[in-house]
Formats: C-alpha cells, structure tokens, sequence
C-alpha cells in the first residue's frame, strides 16, 4: 500500500488525508484494494458510528479511491474489495435519524454505489454486485432504495439474467411502494415469469396509485407475460385491461395486448365484446384495432357454428 495511504488510514491521520488528491491516479491504483480493506477494518470497528475523526477520514479515502478508479479504468480489479466494503454495510444501521441524515454506514453505501454500478454494462462486476444491490432495498433507507433502483433499471436493460434470480426481492420492494422497480419488470420476466405472476393481481392493483411513465411500465410487462401464452395470466389480465381501456391515455397500448391474447385466446375475450364496442363508439379512432378483436372472437364463433352443424 502506498505510504501515505498506510498513513492517513494505519493512524487514522485525518489531517494528512487531503494530500491524497495531490498523487497521481496512476501513482496509488496499486493500493486501491489494500485501501478498501483497511477502510473496511476501521468502519467495522465498535466506535466507528461515534468516531468523528475515523468517519472524516474514511469519507476522504473512499473519496479519492473511487476516483481513482474511474480515471484509471480498474474497477474490474478492485470490484471485489469495494464490494467487500459495501457489503459490511449491511452489517450496521442504515436507516436515517429523526433529521433525516443519514448514518455513518449509510455514508459510505451511498458513496461505493455509484462507482460499483456505474458499470453496469460490465458483467463481472454486476455478478458480484446485484446480490448486494437488492440487498439494499430493504434496509429502510428511501434514498439509497431509491439511487439502487435506478441503477438496477440499467443493469436489466444487460443482465436481466444476473437480476432474474432475485425476482421475488425486486417484486416485493415494489409491493412495498418502490414502484421506480417496475421498469425492471418487464426484461425480468423473459427469464423468469413464475414469482412474477405469484403477485400480478398485487401489482395490477397499484395502478391507480402510480404516475403513468410507472403505467407504461406495468403495461410493458403485461404485453411480455401475454406473449408467454400463459392461460392464468390471461385470466388476470383481461378484466384489469378492458377496466382501463377507458383511459385515453393508455388504450392504444392496451388494444395492442387484447390483440395479442385474442390471436391464441379468442374465447376469452368474447364476453368483453359489448364493453369492447362502448370504448369504440367513445373512441373511434380505436376502431381499426377494436376491428382485429372483432374479427378473433367471429372466427371462433364462425367454426364453432360450423362444426356444430356438422
């Protein structure tokens, strides 16, 4: 480990941290990993949440570290101390006091979060992160809640599969009224539909409570699930759809999930045919769409008129 660094954090020297930023990137990338071990020591220790000095000193350290790593490009390397640290966080309060500040170890969480997942486009990072990540979202903390989930939103859009098996985590945070989630949902559901239609009746009965970029989303993964062919999801799902339809500002997303299901389930939406002409005669620009429907269901009943004459 560089001198100065074994300094400032083997004798917790918080007025030598500052000179930190007056060594190149190049200069410390070596002792990065050292670092984050040593910083992991120091705010594990029994006084660490009471220690003004050590907390200043490990701040300025996790500071010039995570810059470090980005200027120099080694997260790949130093991936597993940092999260080693971000981890041991876990082990300690992170729930803001009375003022809403937040703790010592909520500090230091929020300070790794954005240099681990940053990188969510590199796989080997996000396969020892994302484990941690989800971690997060239940330990009582709205903002770090809030920061994780916009960078696992990221991480699905490239590793939905790293995510996937924490499906039953992210649909419960959601349920819990993390609804920034639901964008996750949809990429989520490709690898791993099952926990997800445990909960769609809870996750359908947030819409009315969500803003509608959240609509769009939850919307997005019906289109998924429907495509999936899946009988007891076009169950749950037809009502919740036809229920919605009156809403401008969706019906067009949601004809295009009815017309989905109507191609292979046809019968189910027959009872739904006079509501389904209500919103057409409201909206007739719908009427093409409304026509697709129309034509599904006739089909069915077509053959079924046919074959019973026969």
């Amino acid at each position: 480990m560089h001198q100065l660094f074994r300094l400032v954090l083997g004798q917790k020297d918080l007025s030598r941290a500052g000179d930190l930023f007056s060594l190149d990137d190049s200069e410390i990338e070596d002792s990065l990993t050292e670092a984050l071990e040593q910083i992991k020591i120091i705010s594990s220790s029994s006084d660490y949440q009471t220690n003004n000095n050590d907390q200043a000193v490990v701040e300025i350290c996790i500071t010039r570290i995570t810059t470090a790593i980005r200027e120099t490009e080694s997260i790949e390397k130093h991936a597993k101390a940092l999260v080693g640290l971000w981890d041991s966080c876990l082990e300690h309060n992170l729930r803001p006091s009375g003022k809403d500040e937040d703790t010592p170890h909520a500090k230091i969480a929020s300070d790794i979060m954005s240099c681990i997942l940053q990188n969510y486009n590199r796989p080997p990072v996000m396969a020892l992160a994302i484990p941690i990540a989800v971690k997060f979202l239940h330990r009582g903390n709205k903002e770090l809640c809030r920061n994780m989930s916009n960078y696992l939103s990221l991480a699905a859009i490239t590793k939905a599969d790293l995510l996937a098996d924490h499906t039953d985590v992210i649909v419960k945070s959601i349920l819990q009224g993390n609804a920034m989630l639901l964008r996750v949902l949809p990429a989520v559901y490709e690898k791993k539909p099952q926990p997800i239609n445990r909960h769609l009746t809870e996750l359908l009965a947030l819409m009315s409570q969500l803003e509608q970029p959240e609509q769009y989303h939850l919307l997005r993964l019906l289109h998924v699930a429907a495509k999936r062919k899946q009988p007891e999801v076009v169950q749950k799902c037809i009502p919740f759809l036809i229920r919605h339809l009156k809403d401008s500002t969706h019906n067009d997303v949601i004809l295009n999930i009815l017309i989905e299901i109507a191609g292979y389930e046809p019968v189910a939406l027959n009872s739904f045919l006079p509501m389904l002409k209500e919103i057409g005669e409201r909206f007739p620009y719908l009427i093409g769409q409304m026509a697709r429907i129309y034509g599904a269901v006739g089909h069915v009943d077509e053959n079924t008129q046919i074959n019973g004459t026969e």
